[in-house]
């Protein structure tokens, strides 16, 4: 598991692959069942073999319109989008991140926040919703030293769903 957290935090893995590769790591068996979940990554602290660029805050802010994401994108440590008018559509399974923690605050003045995180990535939920509905679909399978994913949503009116795939 801490080879598969550290490739995740260098941008070898996607959250979803991180996700699939700890599930078959949590079912293995024996050692050999293990083998192939590493097979293609670097043993121990082996120097990155392509850049991987510093970790930095990242900002958008939309006033009228939709934030839509989705595919293989790079999620910075702090990434903060802002939406006045308009909804938030972020799909994650595909997500390289940063960090082995990120923070990913979205707020909407008007307007719904949908956020789709695969299986075995830790997620804290925060923010405030004034006049809608919040839905978290948890994932009792996360292991406690996956990466770690802090959600901080608000909207003032609209509605917060997490989705686990």
């Amino acid at each position: 598991m801490a080879r598969l957290n550290a490739a995740t935090a260098e941008g070898r893995l996607t959250l979803e692959e991180f996700g699939e590769r700890a599930g078959k790591a949590y079912a293995a068996r024996t050692a050999a069942d293990l083998a192939p979940l590493v097979d293609d990554l670097p043993a121990g602290t082996v120097a990155v073999a392509r850049p991987v660029l510093p970790a930095t805050a990242s900002t958008q802010v939309i006033p009228v319109g939709s934030i839509k994401r989705a595919g293989r994108w790079r999620l910075e440590r702090d990434t903060a989008l802002r939406i006045v008018v308009g909804s938030a559509k972020l799909d994650l399974r595909q997500a390289e991140v940063a960090a082995a923690e990120v923070v990913l605050h979205v707020r909407t003045v008007v307007g719904s926040i949908k956020v789709w995180v695969p299986h075995g990535i830790r997620v804290e939920v925060e923010g405030s919703t004034v006049v809608g509905s919040r839905k978290v679909s948890e994932d009792a399978h996360t292991a406690t030293d996956a990466p770690l994913l802090r959600l901080v949503l608000d909207t003032v009116v609209g509605s917060v769903t997490i989705y686990r795939t």
